[in-house]
């Protein structure tokens, strides 16, 4: 989980902004496939409603700031948290989405929600990547860990999950299973990142 030596490619300008404009992309994408709930939901949850598209627009954000020269530890807990919450959790919920389809089922839908699991399992797979070379704060620690178990008791304690109807039946265990996704990312975190900048002497209050 350290591999330094593929730092100048991956932290090559080129490469950051290629992965900067398809990040950007999917988080534009992203919010228009949402645009349908946010119609019917109430402004005060839009922040959090749309999970994927925003972990991607924090990713963004880390990326034009690392090709500006520039870093925040805040963006850089954010990103590496709800890429990897939320790209799981897309995966496991569209594995079990084209359980519930039929045999004969379009080849669209299902092609969908294939493309789904690998752009999402993609967005865990960037945050690993990039893992050795962000820094985070204990005050970045605790104010993502604030946000991400707040987006989880609006979509689950207030009913703003992202709509799957074919699992809605299964929602309690879907709420139940994202609280302990919670966790574990942030085990990793602290285990990939947090720890090792406070035992390089990177951290900050």
């Amino acid at each position: 989980m350290n591999p330094t030596f593929l730092k100048p490619f991956l932290m090559h300008r080129i490469v950051l902004t290629l992965l900067f404009v398809i990040n950007l992309g999917g988080t534009i994408y992203g919010y228009i496939w949402y645009e349908p709930q946010l119609r019917d939901t109430p402004y005060v949850y839009w922040p959090f409603v749309p999970d994927s598209p925003t972990a991607s627009l924090f990713f963004t954000i880390v990326l034009g700031l690392w090709i500006a020269n520039k870093r925040s530890p805040l963006f850089e807990t954010l990103a590496f948290i709800t890429l990897i919450k939320y790209g799981v959790w897309a995966v496991i919920m569209n594995i079990m989405f084209l359980g519930t389809l039929p045999p004969d089922a379009p080849t669209l839908t299902v092609l969908m929600a294939v493309m789904l699991m690998v752009s999402h399992g993609a967005m865990a797979l960037q945050a690993l990547i990039y893992a050795p070379f962000m820094k985070w704060t204990v005050t970045s620690f605790v104010c993502s860990l604030i946000w991400v178990i707040h987006n989880d008791v609006v979509d689950y304690v207030l009913g703003q999950w992202p709509r799957y109807p074919s699992l809605a039946e299964h929602i309690m265990w879907i709420g139940y299973g994202s609280f302990w996704l919670t966790g574990l990312c942030f085990f990793m975190g602290y285990a990939f990142v947090l720890r090792p900048s406070l035992e390089n002497k990177f951290i900050r209050m």
